[in-house]
């Protein structure tokens, strides 16, 4: 019976463009939240472009719900990971071991590409899944569904040559960027880091980049309150989960400091910020002039505008909407268990974009000290060096594959 009934969906419903323009994207989810709000952007903006188009995100990270999916856009959930002490994956939450967990992941993404059957395939971050876990579904892919264009999504920056070198010939990626992709989408751009240079990328890899430039995240236009006689300083850690060293340095002086200045402090902990370091922080925000805390948003836009300094790590796209809005920004950011960050910060720091505090001089003097001299500088920091239209070119990619698809598929009928 269900095999009669799966027969008949597809037959219903695999027809005309709407059953062309599918897009499935595979989010890398094990720490933070950074991955998928990058693939909901990507999907965000293309729901918004294509109307009646279908967009599946599968994704382990369970706040999703924290933030809105518009029509067209689903998640597949997929059990939750970790990589615990021992350096393995383990299950966050099911008393599964690694291998049934992963067995789990596996088979769900596998199922869910044969009957959503998309025409086109993003996989971030890790082209063979964590713990090689897509490797299967790519494989089946190619033999079932050689029309479906593969891409693989990567970060400005990765890590240090050596360190991504060194863990994609472990994984493999090497062999899995050759033989099932079509296309590398870098975000970022090459005078900022040279991808196929850093990462000695075989030719043939080479020959499938496309630098797309950084996410200009458009600001929203929900209301704020009324603004502060002084400066307005944001505190934020992206996700959390290492966060709390930072959040702490600047409860120990700068608040005060720019309360001070007849200024407020917002500090959003994140999702993941462990709850333990979260409900002291708390405490400690409560008894302490000028300050909001906030365990997460959902909208980082309507924090991020009214502010006139924003204080972070170095993830990815919190540097992207520090560039979309203009702000100035003291940078912090993470060097453990990877420099993918603390490059990053480096290099916009040439550019002049933001200032960087390295996490070994972190102490609340320090933090305060550039804090406050930052308020005192001049104008915000110049953007247009950057190129940041990668929404609009994933935009043209994804019509054109998409168009591809079904020029082929016409061909077919032929």
């Amino acid at each position: 019976m269900s095999q009669i009934v799966g027969h008949r969906l597809g037959k219903n419903h695999d027809h005309g463009a709407a059953a062309r323009q599918r897009m499935m994207l595979y989010c890398h989810d094990s720490v933070g939240i950074g991955h998928f709000r990058r693939g909901l952007a990507i999907c965000q903006h293309l729901a918004g472009r294509f109307p009646g188009a279908s967009f599946l995100l599968a994704t382990g990270t369970p706040y999703v719900p924290l933030f809105a999916l518009p029509q067209g856009v689903d998640y597949l959930k997929l059990p939750s990971i970790a990589k615990g002490g021992d350096g393995e994956y383990h299950s966050k939450t099911l008393g599964l071991g690694t291998r049934q967990v992963l067995g789990c992941r596996r088979a769900l993404l596998l199922s869910a590409v044969r009957y959503f059957r998309p025409s086109v395939f993003l996989v971030d971050k890790a082209p063979a899944g964590v713990c090689r876990e897509m490797v299967p579904t790519l494989k089946w892919m190619q033999r079932n569904c050689p029309q479906t264009r593969v891409v693989f999504g990567m970060r400005d920056i990765e890590d240090s040559p050596e360190a991504t070198i060194r863990q994609w010939s472990r994984d493999g990626v090497p062999e899995v960027l050759e033989e099932c992709f079509d296309e590398i989408w870098v975000y970022g751009m090459q005078a900022v880091y040279d991808v196929a240079r850093e990462y000695r990328l075989s030719p043939k890899v080479q020959s499938k980049l496309r630098y797309q430039g950084y996410f200009h995240r458009r600001p929203c236009d929900h209301p704020f309150g009324s603004r502060p006689i002084g400066p307005h300083v944001l505190v934020t850690v992206g996700g959390g989960t290492d966060g709390a060293a930072l959040l702490a340095g600047y409860l120990a002086e700068a608040a005060r400091r720019v309360a001070g200045l007849g200024g407020e402090s917002t500090l959003i902990g994140g999702p993941d910020l462990p709850r333990e370091a979260a409900a002291r922080l708390r405490q400690i925000a409560d008894r302490t002039e000028g300050i909001t805390w906030l365990d997460h948003t959902s909208c980082m836009s309507c924090h991020m505008r009214p502010a006139d300094l924003v204080v972070c790590m170095g993830g990815y796209n919190t540097l992207c909407e520090v560039a979309s809005l203009g702000k100035r920004a003291l940078v912090v950011p993470r060097v453990l268990p990877r420099l993918e960050q603390a490059m990053r910060a480096d290099r916009w720091e040439r550019l002049g974009l933001v200032r960087v505090l390295h996490p070994d001089r972190l102490t609340p003097a320090e933090l305060a000290a550039g804090v406050v001299r930052l308020l005192d500088s001049a104008a915000p920091p110049d953007r247009f060096c950057l190129d940041m239209r990668a929404l609009e070119r994933i935009e043209q990619r994804v019509s054109a594959l998409w168009k591809g698809v079904a020029d082929r598929e016409a061909a077919l009928c032929l």
